[in-house]
């Protein structure tokens, strides 16, 4: 079989799987817990805010480590109508605003999911892919997004990769939490952990509960 339909098969498997809660009580308990992890992950002093809903808005401002010096906020209509702002977070009182992904689901996007709906092809590429496939993927993904941006002032971290091509909302803050995080060590854990978990997921075709999505690499 194809590497490359293997490949998009695992990609629309790890999204469905991993990134897709259902319904707003499922949402709201992912970006609790994202939030939550973010304390042990990064090595920093506080718990982030937790997420508030004002109106159809639910939204929470997140500080990284004083390592990589960013903060982001992001703000939720919907799953497929949502914004992150990513502003330099030291001096407080002189955050510039620096960034902002905004996703527009009213607008056409390329319908790779309706297209990749062959049971016997997705059983196919599950029992055919390896260790390498996911880990492309992955790294694809949220490791190192295929597009993506750099942030050069006033912060210069070419180790940042903001992706660019990310229409997932979960996805996105998920590949956030890798991205800034500041240990190049728990990051390549990171990576590891994940190749494992979405292997057993696949392969039982079963969603990954948010507690071991988020769980701390070893």
């Amino acid at each position: 079989m194809d590497r490359d339909v293997i490949r998009a098969y695992l990609w629309q498997d790890i999204i469905r799987l991993g990134f897709s809660p259902s319904g707003t009580k499922e949402q709201k308990t992912w970006l609790f817990q994202y939030g939550r992890s973010l304390r042990s992950f990064w090595e920093v002093e506080n718990y982030p805010g937790n997420p508030s809903q004002a109106g159809k808005y639910i939204s929470a401002t997140i500080d990284s480590s004083r390592a990589i010096g960013l903060t982001y906020e992001y703000a939720i209509e919907n799953a497929e109508k949502f914004t992150v702002r990513m502003m330099y977070a030291p001096p407080v009182e002189n955050r510039e605003l620096m960034w902002m992904h905004d996703m527009d689901g009213k607008f056409f996007s390329f319908p790779a999911q309706r297209l990749l709906n062959d049971l016997k092809k997705r059983r196919d590429a599950v029992r055919a892919m390896d260790e390498k496939d996911l880990g492309t993927v992955i790294d694809s993904l949220i490791i190192h997004p295929t597009p993506h941006q750099h942030v050069e002032s006033p912060l210069d971290n070419h180790d940042i990769r903001v992706g660019g091509g990310l229409e997932n909302l979960f996805l996105y803050l998920f590949h956030l939490r890798v991205q800034l995080c500041p240990d190049k060590d728990r990051r390549a854990a990171e990576r590891h952990r994940l190749i494992a978990l979405f292997t057993s997921a696949i392969g039982k075709n079963s969603v990954i509960a948010t507690g071991d999505l988020m769980k701390i690499p070893d």
